[in-house]
Protein backbone atom coordinates (compact mmCIF):
# COMPACT_ATOMS: atom_id res chain seq x y z
CA UNK A 1 0.00 0.00 0.00
CA UNK A 2 3.20 2.61 0.71
CA UNK A 3 3.71 1.88 -3.03
CA UNK A 4 0.89 3.42 -4.08
CA UNK A 5 0.63 6.05 -1.77
CA UNK A 6 3.86 7.22 -2.85
CA UNK A 7 3.17 7.15 -6.86
CA UNK A 8 4.16 9.87 -8.82
CA UNK A 9 1.70 12.91 -9.97
CA UNK A 10 2.19 11.60 -13.79
CA UNK A 11 1.59 7.87 -12.71
CA UNK A 12 -1.93 6.77 -15.21
CA UNK A 13 -4.03 6.22 -12.05
CA UNK A 14 -2.99 9.63 -11.18
CA UNK A 15 -3.70 11.23 -14.30
CA UNK A 16 -7.62 9.11 -14.54
CA UNK A 17 -7.93 10.24 -10.62
CA UNK A 18 -7.79 13.87 -11.66
CA UNK A 19 -10.21 13.39 -14.55
CA UNK A 20 -12.46 12.28 -12.22
CA UNK A 21 -12.79 8.50 -13.07
CA UNK A 22 -14.22 6.24 -10.06
CA UNK A 23 -10.99 4.28 -8.94
CA UNK A 24 -10.21 0.98 -6.70
CA UNK A 25 -7.59 -0.47 -5.31
CA UNK A 26 -7.36 -3.72 -5.42
CA UNK A 27 -5.41 -6.72 -4.03
CA UNK A 28 -4.28 -9.86 -5.66
CA UNK A 29 -3.24 -12.70 -3.94
CA UNK A 30 -1.02 -15.72 -5.43
CA UNK A 31 0.89 -18.57 -3.90
CA UNK A 32 4.26 -19.66 -5.69
CA UNK A 33 4.33 -16.68 -8.70
CA UNK A 34 7.37 -14.18 -7.64
CA UNK A 35 6.64 -12.17 -10.69
CA UNK A 36 3.15 -11.47 -9.49
CA UNK A 37 3.14 -7.88 -10.27
CA UNK A 38 5.12 -8.13 -13.95
CA UNK A 39 2.79 -10.94 -15.23
CA UNK A 40 -0.25 -8.52 -13.85
CA UNK A 41 0.89 -5.48 -15.52
CA UNK A 42 1.24 -7.69 -18.34
CA UNK A 43 -1.79 -8.77 -18.91
CA UNK A 44 -3.37 -5.36 -18.22
CA UNK A 45 -1.19 -3.72 -20.22
CA UNK A 46 -2.71 -5.99 -23.19
CA UNK A 47 -6.10 -5.03 -22.83
CA UNK A 48 -5.24 -1.55 -22.85
CA UNK A 49 -5.44 -0.61 -19.02
CA UNK A 50 -2.92 1.60 -17.96
CA UNK A 51 -1.06 1.05 -14.43
CA UNK A 52 0.57 3.09 -12.19
CA UNK A 53 2.77 1.80 -8.74
CA UNK A 54 2.34 -1.82 -8.24
CA UNK A 55 3.14 -2.01 -4.22
CA UNK A 56 4.31 -6.10 -3.83
CA UNK A 57 4.79 -8.03 -0.63
CA UNK A 58 5.78 -11.98 -0.48
CA UNK A 59 5.88 -14.25 2.92
CA UNK A 60 7.17 -17.47 1.90
CA UNK A 61 5.49 -18.79 -0.97
CA UNK A 62 2.53 -16.33 -0.63
CA UNK A 63 2.83 -12.54 -2.92
CA UNK A 64 0.95 -10.34 -2.63
CA UNK A 65 0.14 -7.10 -5.23
CA UNK A 66 -1.74 -4.07 -4.56
CA UNK A 67 -2.93 -1.71 -7.02
CA UNK A 68 -5.56 1.55 -8.35
CA UNK A 69 -6.80 1.18 -11.77
CA UNK A 70 -9.85 3.33 -12.66
CA UNK A 71 -13.77 1.43 -12.16
CA UNK A 72 -14.24 0.81 -15.93
CA UNK A 73 -11.54 -1.53 -15.83
CA UNK A 74 -12.58 -3.89 -13.54
CA UNK A 75 -13.79 -6.60 -15.60
CA UNK A 76 -10.24 -6.68 -17.66
CA UNK A 77 -8.33 -6.99 -14.07
CA UNK A 78 -11.08 -9.88 -13.04
CA UNK A 79 -9.74 -11.42 -16.41
CA UNK A 80 -6.10 -11.15 -15.88
CA UNK A 81 -6.62 -12.73 -12.02
CA UNK A 82 -8.40 -15.52 -13.44
CA UNK A 83 -5.88 -16.31 -16.13
CA UNK A 84 -3.13 -16.11 -13.71
CA UNK A 85 -4.16 -18.38 -11.26
CA UNK A 86 -4.44 -15.88 -8.59
CA UNK A 87 -7.30 -14.39 -6.19
CA UNK A 88 -8.49 -10.70 -5.98
CA UNK A 89 -10.03 -8.74 -3.04
CA UNK A 90 -11.08 -5.21 -3.59
CA UNK A 91 -9.81 -3.13 -0.87
CA UNK A 92 -11.59 0.33 -1.96
CA UNK A 93 -13.78 1.54 -4.29
CA UNK A 94 -16.23 0.11 -6.86
CA UNK A 95 -17.88 -3.02 -4.55
CA UNK A 96 -20.44 -4.53 -7.33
Amino acid sequence: MAALDARSAGAPAADARANGAPMLVAAVTARSLPDLASRLRAALGRDGVAVGAIGIAAAGLHHVATLEITSEARPALEAAVRALGARLSIVSGDAR
